[in-house]
């Protein structure tokens, strides 16, 4: 008896365990959604047309000062613009570069962190509810074979506990399972966004280098498309 009582309240536990999965889902599906928002931006053609116009009148701090402030900072874009004019310098070949480790370390590490504990929750979520199915059925079993009369209500009711662990689980993995992909494909999207944008303002930066320094091979490896992390 005292056995069945100790499985009856691990099978708690795994409901709360169940419980505090969900809110965690539900929370990192909200930051996720939030970042990505800040991280896009629509329409880039005001940010290029003002840092291009600086860029090409030398005024590099300025520029720099349009991308790291008020409305862009929070985008992508802006971030790995500013990063590609304070290393402007170093040729376009090692800006990409340096592009490549912006884009994986700060843009989207964090996104990708959140999307993995997405991930995650879908794998647990049915597992742990199976888990709690079969706690809870053996509590049952147990009392079952511990007493003399059986109160069919009582078993029932215990069934039905069991079974909600497996339903409680799938109805956790099954959202965050569309969320995980949903946030997947605009997580490509924002990518392939920032691509096409980014790769215009690297073309004037491009004409703005010296000539030795543009017609080197190494300034023309390839573009930003086919560099980014995938």
């Amino acid at each position: 008896m005292q056995v069945t009582k100790i499985i009856d309240a691990f099978g708690y536990v795994i409901y709360a365990t169940l419980a505090l999965l969900a809110i965690w889902g539900v929370y990192n599906a909200i930051l996720l959604y939030r970042m990505l928002a800040k991280k896009s931006l629509g329409q880039a053609g005001p940010l290029l047309q003002q840092v291009n116009d600086l860029s090409k009148s030398g005024k590099y701090d300025a520029a720099i000062g349009v991308c790291q402030g008020p409305p862009f900072w929070h985008t992508a874009l802006a971030q790995l613009i500013a990063v590609a004019l304070i290393n402007r310098e170093k040729g376009i070949a090692k800006i990409k570069q340096i592009l490549v480790m912006e884009f994986h370390t700060e843009v989207i590490a964090g996104m990708e962190n959140r999307l993995a504990s997405i991930a995650t929750i879908v794998r647990m979520g049915p597992l742990l509810g199976l888990l709690g199915t079969v706690a809870s059925m053996i509590g049952a079993f147990g009392r079952i074979g511990g007493s003399e009369k059986v109160n069919p209500t009582a078993l029932a009711a215990d069934i039905s506990l069991a079974l909600w662990a497996t339903g409680s689980g799938l109805l956790i993995a099954t959202p965050m399972m569309i969320v995980g992909n949903d946030i997947h494909a605009k997580l490509r999207k924002l990518r392939d966004r920032t691509e096409r944008q980014l790769q215009d303002f690297l073309e004037i930066l491009e004409q703005l280098e010296p000539p030795a320094a543009r017609n080197s091979p190494g300034s023309r490896s390839g573009t930003v498309r086919a560099v980014l992390p995938r």
